[in-house]
């Protein structure tokens, strides 16, 4: 007790293991706490909402009325489309869905040429057999070219 200096306290025996207990406890919850996901705040303008009935002028409403019957029409299948659509309707499907279609298709090609240049060749492995035959072809290379050499030294004489 003597090595303890003023103003300090000393926590003995069961006290320490509650202390040690709590500070573990926090240090969990803070850890915790730490890959929670943050909080989605929404904004209070409503820009995308729609005019309320009373306040349409005759335009936002045929406007309105227009998309409403878009968004039925574009989730027809084609079968649907050539029982149910005709005129303007029909065209303006054709032309969204073929766009769509063709925007698939180059996501697809797209996504293969990424996949294609991502993946690594395999280049694959030499037998034994072809090792062999690939070194003696070395053998016989460089006797070749010391043959050679040794020719151009004796014809330069």
């Amino acid at each position: 007790l003597a090595a303890i200096s003023a103003g300090q306290t000393v926590v003995t025996g069961k006290y320490k293991e509650a202390t040690m207990r709590i500070a573990a406890l926090c240090c969990l919850i803070a850890g915790a706490s730490a890959f929670a996901p943050a909080a989605i705040s929404r904004s209070s303008t409503a820009l995308n909402a729609r005019v309320p009935e009373g306040d349409r002028s005759p335009e936002i409403s045929e406007i309105y009325q227009l998309a409403d019957r878009w968004a039925e029409i574009r989730l027809y299948s084609d079968e649907e489309a050539k029982e149910k659509l005709s005129g303007e309707e029909a065209e303006a499907y054709e032309r969204y869905h073929a766009k769509v279609k063709e925007d698939i298709e180059k996501a697809q090609d797209l996504a293969m040429r990424m996949a294609k240049a991502v993946a690594i060749p395999q280049v694959a492995k030499k037998s034994k057999t072809q090792r062999k035959k690939d070194a003696w072809a070395n053998k016989q290379a460089r006797a070749a070219a010391d043959a050679a050499y040794e020719a151009s030294l004796t014809s330069s004489k």
